[in-house]
């Protein structure tokens, strides 16, 4: 089903902006919240074979979003959306077989390490 993992770092922030214009193109979303970011990326996605861990993990600062099993042209759309004035910024990924088995937190920080890397951070 296509899904897209939503991390918020701030528990005040309304997700509705960006929740509105992900289910608007048909992607089901599913929160993560702080406890679950040592959680790894299949499991939270509903994936089998990725049992729930014990192991915390610390929370990203960034806000998240991770899509799985989202078509090309969908993505597209959906990336293009997310350019929009007022749409509050997120570090994005896509499930893939390399990072189904991470915890969250590990692939956020991969993120937001790459992110400062390319824009100078």
């Amino acid at each position: 089903m296509e899904t897209v993992l939503y991390y918020e770092p701030m528990t005040l922030q309304n997700p509705a902006i960006l929740t509105g214009l992900l289910q608007r193109r048909g992607l089901r979303v599913v929160p993560v919240d702080r406890g679950q970011v040592g959680q790894s990326v299949g499991f939270l996605a509903g994936y089998q074979g990725f049992p729930a861990q014990s192991a915390a993990g610390t929370p990203p600062r960034d806000r998240v979003l991770v899509f799985c099993e989202t078509p090309e042209e969908t993505l597209d759309a959906v990336l293009e959306d997310l350019r929009a004035p007022g749409v509050p910024p997120a570090l994005k990924a896509i499930l893939t077989g390399a990072n189904a088995a991470w915890p969250f937190h590990r692939l956020a920080r991969e993120l937001s390490s790459e992110h400062r890397m390319m824009h100078g951070g």
